[in-house]
């Protein structure tokens, strides 16, 4: 869970959060089930920052622009994430802005489904490798 500099990002809107905050223990337990960590620091600090931009979000989790644009790319595919560009009035592209496609449970829902799936599926695997095992134990010996 550390950068490419072996460094691990913190969540800076709760001011330098331990690994005992609630915001870190979120990323912890999405990357253990399968959420990449850049995508997990980004949903956390829009959680906790609301309406940001790419640099605020740069800033808030610790990670370079591509590594956001990367996350934002899935998180706007799954439509978890809404994107407001906000023209500042002069030349050059607009700033977007970034939200929660509603509260953090209702846009981590379709993660913790898949992740039960998995289990589920691992399961089911794992109790049919059993009797196979048993099977070929009870073959061997006979």
């Amino acid at each position: 869970m550390t950068s490419r500099l072996g460094v691990m990002p913190q969540i800076t809107v709760t001011s330098k959060a331990s690994s005992t905050q609630p915001e870190n223990l979120i990323v912890d337990m999405l990357d253990n089930i399968g959420v990449s960590i850049n995508v997990a620091y980004v949903l956390v600090s829009l959680h906790e920052g609301g309406n940001l931009s790419s640099k605020e979000l740069q800033s808030s989790c610790g990670l370079r622009q591509p590594e956001i644009s990367v996350a934002m790319k899935e998180l706007l595919n799954d439509d978890m994430v809404r994107c407001e560009a906000q023209n500042g009035g002069g030349r050059g592209r607009p700033c977007h802005r970034y939200s929660l496609n509603g509260d953090l449970f209702a846009v981590i829902k379709p993660f913790i489904n898949d992740a039960e799936s998995r289990l589920n599926k691992l399961t089911v695997d794992l109790a049919r490798l059993d009797k196979v095992s048993q099977s070929l134990a009870s073959a061997a010996t006979s």
